[in-house]
């Protein structure tokens, strides 16, 4: 019996976490101070919540909507309890990208602990609530005030209407702090129609008013079995791509390009160098990296998230040196050996694979590469195209909440 119970709550628990929309980039935060709960109204939050940037927030719309987000460290699910406002935070949350500050208990599951901000991979999904719509009445509610919170759906509330006679129906306004307001509740029972972002609808009776009291709705919405809604504009879109599991983002893979250390690399190094040197890069590129290995000066970037050694294979460069340079340079990771290399000629570009193996890579996690230069004098050497190979037997399936 204990066996049969244990799979119910498993499928249960899988069902509550539907994929209700494509995976999509974004980028997160975390913040304490969420204890009181924020500008949904929702009151103190019984599951993981967040904030979301405030042109996503787009007026309270998100409010109640949960979303799988995948870290580095893991994935967990979360509910939108609040917004981040541009004013005062116009790096985050001013709309060039959606961005989520959540709450520091769920955060700290899934980033490790220093890193302030990150990109990541999100996709919404049902809610894991438990029971039916409730709706919750302000603290002082009468026939001419009628002020409610709608709480507990399991896919996102679009609309309530009102009706004295469930003919008639009037659509009640939401305000920016997700709370309904109703000027006037002339006669009882009143009929409030809720309406999903699927276009379901369903409808719960109030026989009476009550001060800040929570009503059991006694309905609920249907999980969509094979709908996906765009995360912003929360319309059903038609052909989505669909995954079993997110993939994290991927800030590992390219590390520089065109001028650019990518994702989550950092230029750390110690050598009089120019990232964005212009004159005959590699492939016709318009910018590339120009080092001077001068007194056993070093070039260094690392990853502050750090990739997994198992997803990768090696790291793969192209190198030019001015003069010879049979053998004249090294790179490491970590606190393992050099491994020594050089180019066969002056002048032409030549692309380098070197293994992680050989490279003595045996951790779980790497962070960084350095280069350093073999010799006391002057050695100027240009690098283009920095990117990881990925491994051709780890095959990426991504992280699902409820793994």
């Amino acid at each position: 019996m204990k066996k049969i119970v244990l799979i119910l709550s498993i499928i249960l628990f899988v069902k509550s976490l539907t994929p209700l929309s494509e995976c999509t980039q974004g980028r997160i935060t975390g913040f304490n101070g969420y204890e009181n709960g924020g500008a949904c109204g929702f009151g103190v939050p019984k599951m993981y919540g967040g904030s979301a940037n405030e042109d996503n927030y787009n007026n309270a719309e998100k409010c109640g909507i949960c979303y799988e987000v995948v870290g580095s460290k893991g994935a967990f699910v979360f509910m939108v309890d609040s917004y981040c406002p541009k004013k005062g935070n116009e790096d985050l949350c001013s709309g060039d990208m959606l961005h989520f500050d959540l709450h520091k208990n769920g955060f700290n599951t899934i980033v490790d602990q220093g890193l302030g901000i990150m990109n990541m991979t999100f996709r919404m999904v049902a809610c894991p609530h438990e029971g039916n719509i409730v709706v919750k009445t302000r603290p002082k509610v009468s026939e001419w005030y009628f002020g409610f919170f709608v709480m507990n759906y399991v896919i996102g509330l679009r609309k309530v209407y009102s009706s004295f006679d469930k003919q008639t129906w009037q659509e009640v306004p939401r305000q920016w702090y997700n709370e309904f307001t109703i000027d006037r509740v002339s006669s009882l029972p009143l009929y409030l129609k809720f309406e999903s972002i699927s276009g379901e609808t369903v409808i719960t009776q109030i026989d009476e008013i009550k001060n800040s009291f929570t009503y059991d709705t006694g309905v609920q919405f249907k999980v969509p079995n094979d709908k996906y809604f765009d995360v912003k504009t929360l319309k059903e879109i038609s052909n989505p791509t669909k995954e079993e599991c997110c993939k994290l983002n991927d800030a590992y893979t390219n590390i520089y390009d065109d001028g650019k250390f990518l994702g989550e690399w950092f230029d750390i190094s110690g050598a009089e160098r120019n990232l964005e040197h212009t004159s005959e890069c590699n492939q016709g590129g318009k910018k590339c990296i120009r080092v001077n290995f001068a007194d056993w000066s070093y070039f260094q970037f690392f990853n502050r998230i750090q990739p997994q050694t198992e997803k990768y294979e090696a790291i793969e460069f192209y190198v030019k040196s001015e003069k010879e340079c049979k053998n004249c340079l090294r790179i490491k990771t970590g606190n393992h050996d050099f491994v020594y290399f050089g180019t066969s000629e002056p002048g032409k570009w030549e692309k380098k694979v070197i293994s992680l193996n050989e490279l003595g890579v045996t951790e779980v996690k790497f962070k960084n590469f350095l280069f350093l230069g073999s010799r006391a004098e002057s050695t100027v050497v240009y690098f283009d195209d920095i990117k990881l190979v990925r491994s051709t037997t780890k095959v990426d399936n991504g992280v699902c909440a409820a793994n």
